[in-house]
């Protein structure tokens, strides 16, 4: 999956946990200032991504997700990550 596949089902998932409909996602974009997203909007929205993907967010991973790019970076490398075991 692509970067821009990965932004739009995050913009998706995004639409679905807050209930807002968002025109595009910006990859600088903050996800709390920028998109008004509470601690709880955050929780909502990893759980969304952690399923869809089957993939688990650490802590020590949350705390780097400031803005859209930086969730797509994490994705990037938990699907990589994922595809490496399943390979093996």
């Amino acid at each position: 999956m692509n970067r821009q596949e990965l932004s739009a089902v995050v913009l998706e998932l995004l639409e679905k946990e807050t209930g807002e409909t968002y025109p595009e996602l910006a990859e600088k974009t903050s996800l709390r200032e920028g998109l008004n997203l509470d601690s709880l909007d955050m929780a909502g929205l990893v759980l969304h991504v952690e399923s869809r993907f089957g993939i688990q967010i650490e802590t020590e991973l949350l705390e780097r997700i400031a803005t859209v790019g930086d969730m797509l970076d994490v994705l990037q490398e938990k699907l990589a990550a994922k595809a490496g075991r399943q390979a093996a």
